[in-house]
């Protein structure tokens, strides 16, 4: 498969998980996914030919849990309004959460999705819905990395390695205390790596490299 983006994926406004990764698909990353498919949970667009900024409108996914937009040829910033992202802005999440994920495993129908952290590829299902991720790598993102990214407390793996992103680490980041991964290399990031980041106890794949680092 390959083109653009089906526009009538818009009409899927239930859709809970949308993998379309290795497609082959090109053009821009359409407005309408953060706008029409506000109940995702998982996105990945990884490993196709999107170019293009990365639209703002994604960050109306409130519900986004799992954002993969990894191995494209996206361009520009990194949008500032990823702290709109409230599902990965909160430590714990509520019974309520739970209990619905529950229902959709076990009454509905069976969901799993294959997320990329920590390098490797798994397919996540019966914990898929306590598993948040950011993965950008290996695009043409430029400017710095955005301060607000530092309000998703609940994120486990960050991954913005292999882009063009310049200035200092955000000390904020520290803030991330349930990281599990964190994955910077291969950008043009200077200064020092932040003291903050003695805070992430949970820390276990953690990449800097290839960058000015002082």
């Amino acid at each position: 498969m390959s083109g653009e983006l089906p526009y009538t994926l818009q009409n899927s406004t239930s859709l809970i998980i949308l993998d379309l990764s290795e497609y082959y698909f090109s053009g821009s990353i359409p407005e309408w996914i953060g706008d029409k498919l506000s109940n995702l949970i998982v996105l990945s667009l990884r490993s196709n030919n999107f170019d293009g900024h990365i639209p703002h409108k994604i960050c109306a996914g409130r519900s986004l849990q799992n954002l993969d937009l990894a191995q494209n040829n996206i361009s520009g910033a990194i949008p500032k309004c990823f702290n709109n992202f409230s599902a990965m802005a909160t430590k714990n999440k509520s019974s309520g959460d739970l209990e619905i994920w529950t229902t959709f495993q076990s009454n509905v129908f069976h969901l799993s999705a294959l997320l990329v952290l920590k390098g490797r590829e798994d397919e996540y299902s019966t914990t898929l819905g306590l598993v948040t991720s950011i993965d950008l790598s290996v695009n043409s993102l430029t400017g710095e990395i955005p301060k607000e990214i530092g309000n998703l407390i609940g994120l486990r793996s960050l991954n913005l390695s292999r882009n063009l992103l310049i200035g200092n680490i955000p000390d904020i980041i520290g803030k991330l205390e349930l990281l599990e991964s964190l994955d910077l290399s291969m950008n043009r990031l200077y200064g020092e790596i932040p003291s903050s980041f003695s805070n992430l106890n949970f820390l276990n794949h953690f990449n800097v490299s290839y960058n000015n680092l002082t």
